[in-house]
Protein backbone atom coordinates (compact mmCIF):
# COMPACT_ATOMS: atom_id res chain seq x y z
CA UNK A 1 0.00 0.00 0.00
CA UNK A 2 1.37 3.41 -0.95
CA UNK A 3 1.34 6.56 1.10
CA UNK A 4 -2.08 8.04 1.73
CA UNK A 5 -2.58 11.33 -0.06
CA UNK A 6 -4.43 14.23 1.43
CA UNK A 7 -7.10 15.98 -0.62
CA UNK A 8 -5.19 18.45 -2.77
CA UNK A 9 -7.49 21.37 -1.98
CA UNK A 10 -6.87 21.00 1.73
CA UNK A 11 -3.23 20.03 1.61
CA UNK A 12 -1.90 23.33 0.23
CA UNK A 13 -3.40 25.13 3.21
CA UNK A 14 -2.08 22.55 5.69
CA UNK A 15 1.45 22.72 4.33
CA UNK A 16 1.39 26.52 4.44
CA UNK A 17 0.36 26.39 8.09
CA UNK A 18 3.09 23.87 8.86
CA UNK A 19 5.71 26.06 7.17
CA UNK A 20 4.64 28.98 9.36
CA UNK A 21 4.89 26.83 12.48
CA UNK A 22 8.29 25.44 11.47
CA UNK A 23 9.61 29.00 11.35
CA UNK A 24 8.83 29.32 15.07
CA UNK A 25 10.71 26.18 16.12
CA UNK A 26 13.80 26.73 18.26
CA UNK A 27 17.13 26.49 16.44
CA UNK A 28 20.35 25.08 17.90
CA UNK A 29 21.38 28.69 18.62
CA UNK A 30 18.11 29.30 20.46
CA UNK A 31 18.70 26.24 22.62
CA UNK A 32 22.23 27.44 23.28
CA UNK A 33 20.87 30.80 24.50
CA UNK A 34 18.47 29.02 26.82
CA UNK A 35 21.33 27.02 28.27
CA UNK A 36 23.36 30.17 28.83
CA UNK A 37 20.53 32.00 30.60
CA UNK A 38 21.45 33.01 34.13
CA UNK A 39 18.67 31.21 35.95
CA UNK A 40 15.63 28.95 35.74
CA UNK A 41 13.36 32.02 35.90
CA UNK A 42 15.28 33.72 33.09
CA UNK A 43 14.98 30.58 30.97
CA UNK A 44 11.20 30.53 31.46
CA UNK A 45 11.00 34.22 30.51
CA UNK A 46 12.96 33.63 27.30
CA UNK A 47 10.61 30.80 26.37
CA UNK A 48 7.52 32.90 27.03
CA UNK A 49 9.06 35.66 24.89
CA UNK A 50 9.22 33.09 22.07
CA UNK A 51 5.50 32.41 22.43
CA UNK A 52 5.69 29.32 24.63
CA UNK A 53 2.88 28.56 27.05
CA UNK A 54 0.39 31.08 28.35
CA UNK A 55 0.50 33.85 30.90
CA UNK A 56 -0.48 31.41 33.65
CA UNK A 57 2.44 29.04 33.04
CA UNK A 58 4.74 29.90 35.93
CA UNK A 59 6.49 26.53 36.16
CA UNK A 60 8.36 24.28 33.74
CA UNK A 61 5.73 21.55 34.14
CA UNK A 62 2.88 23.86 33.17
CA UNK A 63 4.84 25.42 30.32
CA UNK A 64 5.71 22.07 28.76
CA UNK A 65 2.16 20.76 29.21
CA UNK A 66 0.68 23.83 27.52
CA UNK A 67 3.12 23.58 24.63
CA UNK A 68 2.22 19.95 24.01
CA UNK A 69 -1.50 20.72 24.27
CA UNK A 70 -1.04 23.52 21.75
CA UNK A 71 0.73 21.13 19.38
CA UNK A 72 -2.18 18.70 19.30
CA UNK A 73 -4.75 21.50 19.22
CA UNK A 74 -3.02 22.82 16.11
CA UNK A 75 -2.97 19.40 14.47
CA UNK A 76 -6.68 18.87 15.17
CA UNK A 77 -7.36 22.25 13.63
CA UNK A 78 -5.60 21.23 10.41
CA UNK A 79 -6.73 17.61 10.08
CA UNK A 80 -10.03 15.77 10.00
CA UNK A 81 -10.71 12.80 12.25
CA UNK A 82 -9.41 10.22 9.78
CA UNK A 83 -6.19 12.14 9.22
CA UNK A 84 -5.68 12.56 12.97
CA UNK A 85 -5.54 8.77 13.34
CA UNK A 86 -2.32 8.91 11.32
CA UNK A 87 -0.69 10.52 14.35
CA UNK A 88 -1.81 7.80 16.77
CA UNK A 89 1.64 6.27 16.35
CA UNK A 90 3.04 9.07 18.52
CA UNK A 91 0.30 8.78 21.14
CA UNK A 92 -0.15 5.01 21.52
CA UNK A 93 2.98 4.53 23.69
CA UNK A 94 1.42 6.85 26.28
CA UNK A 95 -1.68 4.64 26.41
CA UNK A 96 0.41 1.55 27.11
CA UNK A 97 2.45 3.41 29.72
CA UNK A 98 -0.80 4.41 31.41
CA UNK A 99 -2.02 0.81 31.40
CA UNK A 100 1.20 -0.19 33.17
CA UNK A 101 0.71 2.59 35.72
CA UNK A 102 -2.97 1.78 36.29
CA UNK A 103 -2.42 -1.96 36.70
CA UNK A 104 0.36 -1.38 39.24
CA UNK A 105 -1.78 1.17 41.06
CA UNK A 106 -4.62 -1.35 41.23
CA UNK A 107 -2.19 -3.99 42.51
CA UNK A 108 -0.94 -1.87 45.42
CA UNK A 109 -4.50 -0.58 45.99
CA UNK A 110 -3.56 3.04 46.45
CA UNK A 111 -3.21 6.08 44.24
CA UNK A 112 0.31 7.03 43.22
CA UNK A 113 0.88 10.68 42.22
CA UNK A 114 2.33 11.79 38.89
CA UNK A 115 2.51 8.39 37.19
CA UNK A 116 0.21 9.00 34.21
CA UNK A 117 1.11 10.59 30.90
CA UNK A 118 -1.13 13.08 29.14
CA UNK A 119 -1.77 13.07 25.42
CA UNK A 120 -2.60 9.43 24.75
CA UNK A 121 -5.51 8.27 22.61
CA UNK A 122 -7.51 6.92 25.57
CA UNK A 123 -8.91 8.68 28.66
CA UNK A 124 -6.81 7.95 31.74
CA UNK A 125 -9.90 7.51 33.94
CA UNK A 126 -11.23 4.78 31.61
CA UNK A 127 -7.87 3.00 31.79
CA UNK A 128 -7.80 3.24 35.59
CA UNK A 129 -11.34 1.86 35.91
CA UNK A 130 -10.52 -1.10 33.66
CA UNK A 131 -7.31 -1.87 35.56
CA UNK A 132 -9.13 -1.79 38.88
CA UNK A 133 -11.91 -4.12 37.72
CA UNK A 134 -9.88 -6.33 35.40
CA UNK A 135 -12.49 -5.78 32.69
CA UNK A 136 -10.82 -4.64 29.44
CA UNK A 137 -13.55 -5.48 26.93
CA UNK A 138 -14.15 -1.80 26.19
CA UNK A 139 -10.84 -1.57 24.33
CA UNK A 140 -9.46 -3.02 21.12
CA UNK A 141 -8.62 -6.73 21.15
CA UNK A 142 -4.93 -5.86 20.92
CA UNK A 143 -4.99 -3.62 23.98
CA UNK A 144 -7.39 -5.77 26.00
CA UNK A 145 -5.31 -8.91 25.37
CA UNK A 146 -2.05 -7.32 26.47
CA UNK A 147 -3.58 -5.51 29.44
CA UNK A 148 -5.41 -8.63 30.67
CA UNK A 149 -2.25 -10.72 30.41
CA UNK A 150 -0.13 -8.09 32.17
CA UNK A 151 -2.64 -7.72 34.99
CA UNK A 152 -2.92 -11.47 35.46
CA UNK A 153 0.85 -11.85 35.65
CA UNK A 154 1.23 -9.07 38.20
CA UNK A 155 -1.72 -10.11 40.39
CA UNK A 156 -0.76 -13.80 40.40
CA UNK A 157 3.04 -13.58 40.57
CA UNK A 158 3.87 -10.04 41.69
CA UNK A 159 6.32 -9.84 38.77
CA UNK A 160 6.17 -6.16 37.83
CA UNK A 161 9.00 -6.54 35.33
CA UNK A 162 7.07 -9.08 33.26
CA UNK A 163 4.02 -6.84 33.47
CA UNK A 164 6.14 -4.10 31.88
CA UNK A 165 7.60 -6.47 29.28
CA UNK A 166 4.15 -7.56 28.07
CA UNK A 167 2.84 -4.02 27.65
CA UNK A 168 6.07 -2.55 26.28
CA UNK A 169 6.19 -5.21 23.56
CA UNK A 170 2.51 -4.67 22.80
CA UNK A 171 3.13 -0.92 22.47
CA UNK A 172 5.87 -1.50 19.91
CA UNK A 173 3.62 -3.85 17.94
CA UNK A 174 0.84 -1.25 18.02
CA UNK A 175 3.21 1.40 16.67
CA UNK A 176 4.38 -0.86 13.87
CA UNK A 177 0.80 -1.75 13.01
CA UNK A 178 -0.29 1.90 13.00
CA UNK A 179 2.62 2.80 10.73
CA UNK A 180 1.77 -0.03 8.34
CA UNK A 181 -1.89 0.95 8.19
CA UNK A 182 -0.97 4.57 7.46
CA UNK A 183 0.94 3.53 4.34
CA UNK A 184 3.38 6.36 5.15
CA UNK A 185 7.06 5.57 4.63
CA UNK A 186 8.25 8.13 7.19
CA UNK A 187 6.08 6.62 9.91
CA UNK A 188 7.23 3.11 8.97
CA UNK A 189 10.87 4.19 9.37
CA UNK A 190 10.04 5.91 12.65
CA UNK A 191 8.35 2.81 14.11
CA UNK A 192 11.16 0.57 12.90
CA UNK A 193 13.81 2.67 14.63
CA UNK A 194 11.78 2.69 17.84
CA UNK A 195 11.56 -1.12 17.76
CA UNK A 196 15.26 -1.53 17.02
CA UNK A 197 16.24 0.84 19.83
CA UNK A 198 13.98 -0.98 22.28
CA UNK A 199 15.46 -4.35 21.32
CA UNK A 200 19.02 -3.09 21.70
CA UNK A 201 18.25 -1.68 25.15
CA UNK A 202 16.52 -4.91 26.17
CA UNK A 203 19.47 -6.98 24.93
CA UNK A 204 21.97 -4.97 26.96
CA UNK A 205 19.90 -4.91 30.15
CA UNK A 206 19.01 -8.60 29.85
CA UNK A 207 22.64 -9.50 29.24
CA UNK A 208 23.78 -7.65 32.36
CA UNK A 209 20.98 -9.27 34.39
CA UNK A 210 21.82 -12.70 32.90
CA UNK A 211 18.30 -13.27 31.59
CA UNK A 212 17.62 -16.45 29.64
CA UNK A 213 16.32 -16.95 26.09
CA UNK A 214 12.75 -17.45 27.33
CA UNK A 215 12.72 -13.94 28.77
CA UNK A 216 14.24 -12.46 25.61
CA UNK A 217 11.64 -14.12 23.39
CA UNK A 218 8.87 -12.58 25.48
CA UNK A 219 10.47 -9.13 25.47
CA UNK A 220 11.77 -8.64 21.93
CA UNK A 221 9.69 -7.01 19.21
CA UNK A 222 9.91 -8.00 15.56
CA UNK A 223 12.09 -5.79 13.36
CA UNK A 224 13.01 -5.64 9.69
CA UNK A 225 16.43 -3.97 9.83
CA UNK A 226 18.11 -6.26 12.39
CA UNK A 227 18.05 -9.99 13.04
CA UNK A 228 16.09 -10.46 16.25
CA UNK A 229 17.28 -14.04 16.64
CA UNK A 230 20.93 -13.04 16.21
CA UNK A 231 20.64 -10.20 18.72
CA UNK A 232 18.91 -12.47 21.25
CA UNK A 233 21.63 -15.08 20.83
CA UNK A 234 24.29 -12.41 21.34
CA UNK A 235 22.54 -11.23 24.51
CA UNK A 236 22.87 -14.72 26.02
CA UNK A 237 26.59 -14.81 25.18
CA UNK A 238 27.75 -11.50 26.62
CA UNK A 239 28.03 -7.77 26.07
CA UNK A 240 30.94 -8.12 23.65
CA UNK A 241 28.83 -10.42 21.48
CA UNK A 242 26.11 -7.75 21.33
CA UNK A 243 28.66 -5.14 20.28
CA UNK A 244 30.11 -7.51 17.67
CA UNK A 245 26.68 -8.11 16.14
CA UNK A 246 25.83 -4.41 16.04
CA UNK A 247 29.21 -3.61 14.50
CA UNK A 248 28.17 -5.60 11.44
CA UNK A 249 24.64 -4.16 11.33
CA UNK A 250 23.30 -0.94 9.85
CA UNK A 251 23.42 0.52 13.36
CA UNK A 252 27.20 0.36 13.75
CA UNK A 253 27.35 4.16 14.02
CA UNK A 254 25.31 3.94 17.24
CA UNK A 255 27.90 1.82 19.04
CA UNK A 256 29.82 4.70 20.56
CA UNK A 257 26.63 6.09 22.10
CA UNK A 258 25.48 2.62 23.20
CA UNK A 259 28.76 2.02 25.02
CA UNK A 260 28.62 5.46 26.64
CA UNK A 261 25.21 5.21 28.34
CA UNK A 262 21.50 4.56 27.79
CA UNK A 263 20.93 8.35 27.79
CA UNK A 264 23.53 8.81 25.06
CA UNK A 265 21.91 6.10 22.94
CA UNK A 266 18.49 7.69 23.46
CA UNK A 267 19.95 10.98 22.22
CA UNK A 268 21.49 9.19 19.20
CA UNK A 269 18.08 7.74 18.32
CA UNK A 270 16.33 11.10 18.55
CA UNK A 271 19.01 12.76 16.42
CA UNK A 272 18.73 10.01 13.82
CA UNK A 273 14.98 10.59 13.67
CA UNK A 274 15.54 14.32 13.12
CA UNK A 275 17.95 13.53 10.27
CA UNK A 276 15.36 11.13 8.86
CA UNK A 277 12.49 13.62 8.89
CA UNK A 278 14.28 16.71 7.52
CA UNK A 279 13.74 15.73 3.84
CA UNK A 280 9.98 15.62 4.47
CA UNK A 281 9.91 19.42 4.29
CA UNK A 282 10.23 18.91 0.54
CA UNK A 283 7.82 15.99 0.17
CA UNK A 284 4.44 17.50 -0.73
CA UNK A 285 1.19 15.65 -1.47
CA UNK A 286 1.43 13.32 1.56
CA UNK A 287 0.87 13.79 5.26
CA UNK A 288 4.62 13.40 5.88
CA UNK A 289 5.37 17.13 6.42
CA UNK A 290 2.74 17.22 9.17
CA UNK A 291 4.08 14.06 10.78
CA UNK A 292 7.61 15.46 10.58
CA UNK A 293 6.48 18.62 12.37
CA UNK A 294 4.93 16.58 15.19
CA UNK A 295 8.20 14.68 15.65
CA UNK A 296 10.21 17.91 15.51
CA UNK A 297 8.01 19.66 18.07
CA UNK A 298 8.04 16.70 20.47
CA UNK A 299 11.82 16.61 20.12
CA UNK A 300 12.03 20.33 20.83
CA UNK A 301 9.88 19.95 23.96
CA UNK A 302 12.20 17.18 25.14
CA UNK A 303 15.27 19.42 24.68
CA UNK A 304 13.64 22.31 26.54
CA UNK A 305 12.69 19.94 29.37
CA UNK A 306 16.34 18.85 29.62
CA UNK A 307 17.50 22.47 29.80
CA UNK A 308 14.92 23.45 32.42
CA UNK A 309 15.75 20.38 34.50
CA UNK A 310 19.42 21.37 34.30
CA UNK A 311 18.58 24.85 35.55
CA UNK A 312 16.48 23.51 38.44
CA UNK A 313 19.20 21.07 39.49
CA UNK A 314 22.04 23.52 38.78
CA UNK A 315 23.83 21.11 36.46
CA UNK A 316 26.98 22.25 34.62
CA UNK A 317 26.25 23.50 31.10
CA UNK A 318 28.40 20.75 29.55
CA UNK A 319 26.32 18.06 31.27
CA UNK A 320 23.15 19.56 29.85
CA UNK A 321 24.64 20.11 26.39
CA UNK A 322 25.64 16.45 25.97
CA UNK A 323 22.01 15.41 26.41
CA UNK A 324 20.48 17.95 24.02
CA UNK A 325 18.84 16.81 20.79
CA UNK A 326 19.54 18.32 17.39
CA UNK A 327 17.11 20.99 16.24
CA UNK A 328 14.90 20.39 13.21
CA UNK A 329 15.53 23.90 11.87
Amino acid sequence: MGEKLLPEGLFASQVAQIRAKESKLLSDNDLQKLMQSESYEECLRLLRDRGWGSGDDLTAENLLRTERENLWKAMRGMCNEQEMHTFDIFRLPKDYHNFKAAIKEAYVQKEVPNIYLEGGTLPVEKIKAAAASGEFSGFSSQISGAASQAREVLFHTGDSQMCDVILDRAALFAMKQAAKESGNELLKEYAELKCVAANINIAIRACKAKKNMDFLQKAFAECDSISVSALMAAATEGIDAIYAYLEKSSYADALEAIKESPAAFDRWCDNRIITMIRPQKYNPFTISPLAAYVVAKENEIKSVKIILSGKINQLPEEKVKERLRESYV
